[in-house]
């Protein structure tokens, strides 16, 4: 194929439930100029078998495998070293995009404002058989996203476009994080790069008992806590956020 203009990254370990799913919904976008990389990290079940049989009909699918389990931010760093394109898109195997023009929106949006480097949209939580339960809409504007970015990651990674450049500049996913590893990279690309959300819904979220945020809440709470006092400076009202960030921590600990 010609050269892509949007790599879309996906993660994947031990989701055969939900791979196939999450591909064609990515298969299906409006826009046809993008590559998807899916890398299977280290898994245990039919994930990679079945991100394989998709890939065998598409050619716009690139298969990479881990030989054991790196972990989220060593695997997005992978798919980041073999992304062709200028812009890329997130979007995690259990997820799906739900607007069929999502690529084609974000996209224009990124080449009509080249001082912003990421830009998300608000999701639909869906149970695991995709029954829709809540809409989350997150800020819009760079300025009214600032002022809350340090009280909580105002972006839900599966809606994600960000330029490749901007995200390598700021020193790819930190694999010093286990869960927050996005949260910390955003907040290094903001000091530099303005940031945006759309208001459409773009991804159906699914929420089960194995996201990575619940079952490790309180490694969350304090990387959370870490990363808001080391960007505290770059950011409006920073006492806010680093008084909240204490008050999750302790939360979860006495949760566990």
């Amino acid at each position: 194929m010609a050269s892509p203009r949007i790599s879309v990254i996906m993660p994947a370990f031990n989701r055969e439930r939900y791979v196939a799913e999450s591909m064609r919904s990515v298969l299906a976008q409006s826009f046809k100029g993008f590559e998807l990389i899916v890398v299977d990290d280290g898994s245990t079940d039919r994930t990679l078998e079945i991100a394989r049989e998709i890939a065998a009909t598409d050619p716009r699918v690139r298969i990479e495998s881990n030989s054991k389990n790196l972990g989220i931010a060593r695997t997005r760093n992978k798919a980041l070293g073999v992304a062709q394109a200028e812009y890329v898109a997130l979007l995690d195997s259990d997820d799906i995009w739900v607007d069929r023009d999502k690529l084609a929106k974000q996209a224009a949006f990124l080449d009509a404002h080249p001082d912003h480097a990421l830009v998300g949209g608000a999701i639909r939580h869906i149970d695991p058989d995709g029954k829709a339960l809540r809409v989350a809409v997150f800020p819009e504007s760079d300025a009214s996203i600032r002022k809350i970015i340090l009280r909580f990651n105002p972006f839900a990674q599966s809606t994600l476009m960000y330029r490749k450049d901007a995200i390598l500049e700021a020193g790819g996913y930190s694999p010093a994080y286990q869960v927050c590893d996005d949260y910390a990279l955003w907040l290094a690309v903001g000091k530099k790069y303005k940031f945006a959300n759309f208001g459409d819904i773009f991804t159906g979220y699914r929420i089960h008992g194995s996201n990575i945020t619940r079952t490790k809440r309180l490694t969350a709470a304090r990387e959370i806590f870490e990363i808001v006092r080391a960007n505290s400076a770059a950011y409006p009202r920073p006492w806010i956020g680093i008084a909240k960030a204490y008050v999750r921590l302790v939360v979860a600990f006495f949760r566990t």
